[in-house]
């Protein structure tokens, strides 16, 4: 497969995330938005290409203060290489429920036209700096027991991109989080075009007490992968980031 498939391939398939995004029409607001709207603890989740070419996602957590400013922490895949650091920025917020935003990783300070769903537990974003095709967007959090016995239950789960060097990979499935730190499962997926289903996963989760956490599963027959995630919705979904090197896979799950 040529780069120039991959990359086309992988815009297909951002844009199916993008789109798929658990979310949201815009509501009916009965008295517009300001900053006070985007409060709390949310997942962030983002993917698209750079302005040199090099794949990119990111799944983060933040907190908004509801005054214009956030900050949490984010792990970033950029062409396979994988990052875990601190995240901050700021937002402005319109009545009309529109506004925009920046954010500052790893050394990065980026720029983002945002609109407000859910009346307040999301955000819609697009990267506006020359040169970057990115979108992402924002979930609350909730009120959530961000403990291994508090997130269990039976999950589906879905996540796309691009193994560097083999080529793009979506797959999607089912598991069952045991609230004693194992998993199990099975998932379908395709390689490149090549299908395979319903193959038996098993593995093992931790949660942290600030809602995030780290997962490794094996699907049967296969090696390993490696997830960082943020707790969402009141526990009844994650969004998830491959940390595995030379991966740019990202996607979610929903109990």
């Amino acid at each position: 497969m040529t780069t120039k498939t991959v990359r086309i391939a992988f815009f297909v398939l951002a844009a199916t995330c993008v789109f798929a995004a658990p979310a949201w029409a815009q509501p009916m607001f009965p008295a517009g938005c300001s900053n006070a709207t985007f409060t709390g603890t949310y997942g962030i989740s983002f993917n698209g290409i750079d302005q040199k070419s090099r794949l990119r996602a990111a799944v983060g957590e933040i907190r908004a203060n509801g005054k214009g400013e956030f900050s949490g922490t984010v792990t970033e895949s950029k062409n396979g290489a994988i990052k875990s650091g601190p995240i901050s920025g700021t937002y402005a917020i319109d009545g009309n429920c529109t506004g925009s935003g920046t954010t500052s990783s790893n050394g990065k300070v980026r720029h983002y036209n945002l609109v407000v769903v859910s009346r307040g537990s999301g955000l819609e974003l697009i990267q506006t700096d020359a040169g970057f095709t990115e979108a992402g967007f924002a979930e609350a959090q909730g009120k959530s027991t961000c403990t291994i016995a508090g997130v269990k239950g039976t999950y589906g789960f879905g996540a796309r991109g691009t193994i560097l060097g083999v080529g793009v990979v979506a797959f999607n499935g089912q598991f069952i989080l045991n609230g004693a730190g194992k998993v199990n499962g099975s998932e379908s997926g395709s390689l490149n075009g090549t299908i395979f289903s319903n193959l038996g996963l098993s593995g093992t989760y931790n949660i942290n007490s600030n809602c995030t956490g780290s997962a490794a599963v094996t699907p049967k027959g296969l090696s390993t992968f490696h997830f960082n995630f943020v707790v969402v919705n009141g526990g009844h979904g994650m969004l998830a980031i491959e940390t595995d090197g030379n991966t740019v896979v990202s996607g979610s799950t929903q109990k």
